[in-house]
């Protein structure tokens, strides 16, 4: 039975377990906003970084399907 393999150890049983994709045990997963800069050294942008894999965008959203 998959719900007794759930089962916490107090006897309670998550259902609906915490999403906690943007956590990992070293730390946010989902970092920023941190401050782009043009070719000038002009701030022109903010974008989100993954730090599992180092891929960066202006649209954080695009990170909810990443690793």
């Amino acid at each position: 039975m998959a719900a007794v393999e759930d089962a916490t150890a107090d006897g309670s049983l998550d259902v609906f377990p915490a999403d906690d994709d943007d956590e990992t045990d070293d730390g946010p997963r989902i970092t920023g906003p941190h401050v782009g800069q043009d070719t000038y050294g002009n701030a022109d942008h903010r974008y989100w970084r993954c730090e599992h894999c180092g891929t960066e965008t202006t649209d954080k959203r695009a990170l909810d399907a990443c690793c």
